[in-house]
């Protein structure tokens, strides 16, 4: 049977960041849903449009309200509903993999693969412990975006990047950091759609979202790593794998790569399509 793939976003994203992907998908014939996460589109107000600063720092978000379980439970209710059609293959895109890790943990029998790409899939430790480890020490993402910060994370209870404020320099390293394979048009493309408030789930204990040996470890995994990535540097994505192999060494990672900064990929996407064209053929071999 015909696998259809369930597309996560990451942070900062929505299901638009899969638009390209999903074009490229069909084309190929396949069948694809690419699920808004809760909260998407809170801070799209009119002071963050005008940039009216004053009032765009004092609104309250709406992902301030969501919890761990309410992302796990979108992924979880997107699989129930495809999977009639038949196997799902679950694809996650960098913080995407925390509820993907999570909804692979909860309902192992439903999902036939998931695809990290340069995505979180914590083991050792909480989420939010990675990102301080050395393997992380070259990433650009940090640096680019603090001077866009908005507001106190640890008191909001959420995260706020006013994206739209950056000027040319700030754009400049935010582009490097993210997609430096794009043309500074392409990057404002990124910039215009992205999605200020995330939540704060870096130093939240409910977010502790690690790979189950018993449930995840049961699912074929596979990894795409994105050589040219910045934000999520290389020796950083290998530490995820590692982890997860030794996790479940008679299940390990299926590797790929693509020579991708962290989000260039989502708008060039003929070569992600090609390694998700190769896992459908595993998929629906594997549902028979």
């Amino acid at each position: 049977m015909i696998p259809t793939f369930v597309f996560v976003h990451g942070s900062g994203s929505s299901a638009h960041g899969w638009s390209a992907t999903q074009r490229e998908m069909a084309a190929r014939g396949h069948r694809t849903l690419a699920l808004d996460l809760p909260g998407r589109g809170a801070g799209f107000t009119r002071a963050y449009h005008e940039q009216d600063l004053e009032t765009f720092a004092a609104e309250p978000s709406a992902a301030s309200g969501f919890t761990a379980d309410d992302f796990t439970g979108a992924v979880v209710d997107a699989v129930h509903r495809v999977r009639h059609h038949g196997p799902v293959v679950l694809v996650a895109h960098s913080f995407g993999g925390l509820p993907v890790t999570a909804a692979a943990n909860a309902i192992p029998e439903l999902i036939d693969r998931v695809v990290y790409i340069a995505a979180q899939c914590p083991v050792e430790r909480h989420p939010g412990e990675y990102p301080a480890l050395p393997v992380w020490a070259s990433s650009a993402l940090f640096t680019a975006t603090a001077p866009l910060m908005v507001g106190d994370p640890a008191r909001q209870g959420f995260i706020r990047v006013n994206w739209r404020g950056a000027d040319r320099a700030q754009r400049a390293a935010l582009r490097d950091a993210i997609s430096g394979e794009l043309t500074e048009e392409e990057f404002l493309q990124v910039v215009v759609t992205a999605q200020p408030d995330e939540v704060f789930w870096l130093a939240d204990p409910t977010w502790d979202l690690r790979a189950d040996k018993d449930s995840w470890g049961r699912i074929p995994h596979t990894f795409v790593k994105l050589t040219r990535d910045r934000s999520m540097p290389l020796p950083a994505q290998e530490l995820y794998i590692a982890e997860g192999d030794a996790l479940t060494p008679d299940n390990p990672f299926d590797v790929r790569e693509l020579e991708s900064s962290h989000a260039g990929f989502l708008r060039n996407p003929a070569a992600l399509a090609g390694i998700l064209d190769d896992l459908s053929v595993r998929a629906a071999a594997g549902s028979r």
